[in-house]
């Protein structure tokens, strides 16, 4: 589920939809460790500001860092927001595929 776009910013592009929606959902999973659910809220927030390429470099590496899994819906989001970034290398050079788990 995407989240509608705060009041009085402009709307999301796609892969800025994707990427927040993947924090998100990810911060409503892993809501009992709050050091990775502060870093994504990071996340949401560059998003909001308009810093999608930031925000998928960042993601890519808070997972790498806090090596917590990734849902295949959750990656096959961010592969897509990646591919309309031409930044597939946020995620292949974190190795966030190896923490993709079927759920």
């Amino acid at each position: 589920m995407c989240r509608r776009n705060p009041p009085g910013n402009p709307p999301l592009d796609p892969p800025g939809a994707l990427v927040r929606s993947v924090a998100l959902r990810m911060i409503r999973r892993l809501a009992d460790r709050p050091q990775p659910v502060s870093a994504l809220t990071s996340v949401v927030h560059m998003v909001e500001n308009d810093e999608t390429d930031v925000a998928m470099d960042d993601i890519g590496m808070l997972i790498q860092y806090f090596q917590f899994s990734v849902l295949r819906s959750e990656y096959e989001d961010l592969v897509r927001a990646a591919e309309q970034l031409d930044s597939l290398d946020s995620l292949t050079d974190t190795g966030v595929e190896r923490l993709v788990v079927d759920g």
